[in-house]
């Protein structure tokens, strides 16, 4: 049965990550080595479109739902000890071959301390009332999982209001020390900038944003920083200078310079990440860039001279900044990861 066998994987296989299913085809496992096979055995269409008819996932009506929705469905659903995100979608063009994508999120979620990189920054961002802090790094880098780490340790340690908007909601958290609002875009709210810009009438002290795609977001976002909430959010981005000029390039000339100062003035930190393979492919070992707002980066982003980001991060140090590029030595040094796929996930072409 194939519900099993993904049960099987979840529980027997810590290191997975992602899970593939296409019809005729055996179950292929993402590990940080690369894809594997679960088994020997295809998967038949029926299965396929039985998995999917669950009404946990599309239902009796995911064809209808698919073609509604520009040939892809999208969600997530419990199983067990894990939360699964998953994406159906069609190939072969007329063959109309069904795909499944899955990636496993354990529901217990990582502490601060066991994330490696920049803990120790994040642990001090946590205990701040408001900024704006930045969480970005390629597809599958764990951005999400850094996002929710922060949230639970708030969570814990403050009396406040957290409210997510996520599409969808990944890591449920549930009220400890404070209340946590989890909103999902196209069940509770349209889209994020209209989720944010309820968020600013409903009282958080802290809003959580899962993703920054359009103009309309970023300002909102903007907004609410400068307004003194707490501000956290992911987005795809290599470095600090990267994603510095993604969110301002959303306005145009004029615009931009306000939007500047504003982002020079509310920002707290960004934090670039990636997933490496560990030196013996059993494991990922997480990499990071900290860049944290000193007066000299305030003033580099004020002026608009991201140039010089990356040797204010070298610079910076004793603030607790740190160069992806110096990360991945270390991890290589200390025998952590290879010195070929520091490489690889270098963005520094001279690395």
């Amino acid at each position: 049965m194939l519900l099993q066998k993904i049960l099987t994987i979840i529980h027997e296989h810590p290191n997975v990550s992602d899970i593939h299913l296409c019809a005729d085809s055996p179950i292929f496992m993402r590990k940080p080595a690369g894809y594997e096979t679960f088994d020997n055995i295809p998967i038949s269409t029926l299965e396929l479109e039985g998995f999917i008819s669950n009404n946990a996932i599309g239902g009796q009506s995911w064809q209808t739902s698919m073609l509604a929705n520009g040939g892809k469905l999208d969600g997530a659903v419990d199983l067990t000890d894990s939360r699964i995100r998953y994406s159906v979608y069609e190939t072969h063009g007329h063959h109309h071959n069904i795909n499944i994508v899955m990636r496993i999120i354990r529901k217990a979620v990582i502490p601060l301390e066991q994330l490696g990189g920049g803990q120790s920054v994040l642990k001090e961002v946590t205990a701040r009332s408001k900024g704006l802090v930045i969480i970005t790094g390629p597809t599958g880098s764990g951005k999400t999982t850094t996002l929710s780490s922060i949230i639970d340790r708030i969570n814990s340690e403050r009396s406040c209001h957290i409210m997510t908007i996520e599409d969808p909601i990944e890591h449920l958290h549930y009220n400890k020390q404070s209340i946590v609002s989890q909103r999902e875009i196209g069940s509770n709210i349209k889209n994020f900038s209209s989720g944010l810009e309820g968020a600013m009438r409903q009282r958080p002290d802290v809003i959580a944003v899962g993703e920054l795609l359009d103009k309309d977001t970023v300002d909102t976002l903007f907004r609410a920083a400068d307004s003194g909430h707490m501000v956290l959010a992911t987005t795809h981005g290599r470095s600090a200078k990267d994603v510095i000029n993604r969110l301002l390039g959303f306005f145009d000339a004029e615009e931009r310079a306000q939007r500047r100062q504003v982002l020079a003035s509310c920002l707290s930190a960004i934090i670039s990440q990636v997933l490496v393979p560990s030196s013996d492919g059993e494991d990922w070992v997480l990499a990071s860039e900290i860049l944290i707002n000193t007066a000299n980066v305030r003033s580099i982003v004020s002026n608009g001279n991201l140039a010089q980001l990356p040797a204010a991060l070298q610079q910076g140090r004793a603030d607790g900044m740190n160069l992806l590029s110096a990360d991945l030595s270390r991890l290589a040094r200390e025998g952590r990861i290879t010195a070929q796929q520091a490489r690889l996930a270098a963005y520094d072409e001279n690395f």
